[in-house]
């Protein structure tokens, strides 16, 4: 009984909080297989997303990953609330033993999620996918970063690649203003 409940808890919190609960499991994935951290720290500017509730609205958001020194990746996301407000989280990714593959820390959740990256450049985009399975159904989180706050159409179109690959729908990012942003 107690499975139950907490499996009908996430599948409340899923709709509740997830851009799309999806028939069926998980798209087969593989993270990127060369992954390396230490290229990628540094700033990233948010370019598109599949839109959370707890992200509606929101405008000028950015991420900020740097080396903690021991194995892990300091997290700050942060950006403008719909009210202009400005809003942030801290937490940090460990590294798992798959490459691309990464645990998520944020502050204030309660649970770990998966950050994984399925492609980069390093220096002008990256496509950062999650998925979890509940109930028969799957509940995908994507995004788009870039080391500008805007990117060409072709590189967003490599960027959205790395999904298809794997059949996941790309109609379903939503692209996040970066206009007229003062980002600290």
């Amino acid at each position: 009984m107690r499975v139950l409940l907490v499996s009908l808890l996430c599948l409340v919190l899923g709709v509740c909080v997830a851009q799309d609960l999806v028939p069926g499991r998980c798209p087969e994935f593989v993270p990127m297989v060369d992954f390396e951290i230490p290229p990628y720290l540094g700033k990233w500017y948010e370019i598109a997303r599949f839109t959370t509730e707890d992200q509606m609205g929101q405008t000028c958001n950015y991420a900020e990953y740097s080396d903690n020194g021991d194995g892990t990746v300091g997290v700050h996301n942060a950006g403008l609330e719909a009210d202009g407000n400005f809003t942030e989280i801290f937490g940090y990714v460990e590294p798992t033993e798959v490459s691309g593959a990464l645990i998520l820390h944020l502050d204030g959740v309660p649970v770990a999620g998966d950050y994984n990256v399925l492609a980069t450049d390093y220096t002008t985009y990256t496509s950062v996918f999650s998925c979890v399975n509940v109930l028969g159904f799957h509940v995908e989180q994507a995004w788009v970063l870039a080391r500008e706050p805007s990117i060409s159409q072709e590189m967003l179109d490599t960027a959205y690649s790395a999904y298809t690959q794997w059949g996941v729908n790309v109609d379903n990012f939503q692209r996040t203003p970066q206009d007229n942003c003062v980002y600290l």
